[in-house]
């Protein structure tokens, strides 16, 4: 009878951790596959780019096949009403990064984009975190940067 009340609690135990594990999505758009961060759903999709939302003010995309001319996409989004913030080069996961960050306000809100560009020879693609959060840490090494956890599982096919 102990013997049944154990086994009984074990499948019960095993049964609730299986119903409360959530496998991560992942998405592949060109030759990349990632996993989807937590929260984040997908909103539109197509072969060469990806929109993730978070909710109203938060979201992510991710687009490869963008144009090497770093310059001239800049004064595009200056062009389009948004303000350049910040614009530095980084490496991070064996990869390097030109992060052009901008603001803009939109319907009463401060907005911040985030444009983490990478050139390869695998080919460029461009992920952008947009925000409303002021403080966002745009280091790809911070703990709650979203974008950093998702070029984290970057892989190539």
């Amino acid at each position: 009878m102990k013997i049944n009340k154990i086994f009984l609690t074990m499948i019960l135990i095993a049964l609730v951790a299986t119903i409360g594990f959530v496998a991560a999505e992942d998405a592949t758009i060109g030759p990349y596959t990632f996993t989807i961060p937590d929260g984040y759903t997908i909103a539109t999709q197509t072969d060469d780019t990806i929109a993730m939302q978070l909710d109203a003010n938060n979201a992510l995309s991710f687009a490869t096949g963008i144009s090497d001319d770093i310059e001239s996409s800049k004064q595009t989004l200056i062009s389009q009403g948004q303000e350049l913030i910040s614009e530095e080069e980084i490496d991070f996961n064996n990869m390097h990064f030109n992060i052009q960050a901008f603001k803009t306000d939109k319907d009463g809100t401060t907005l911040y984009s985030y444009n983490y560009i990478c050139l390869s020879d695998d080919g460029n693609f461009v992920l952008t975190v947009v925000t409303d959060n002021a403080d966002f840490d745009s280091d790809l090494n911070a703990e709650d940067n979203v974008a950093g956890t998702l070029l984290g599982s970057l892989s190539t096919s």
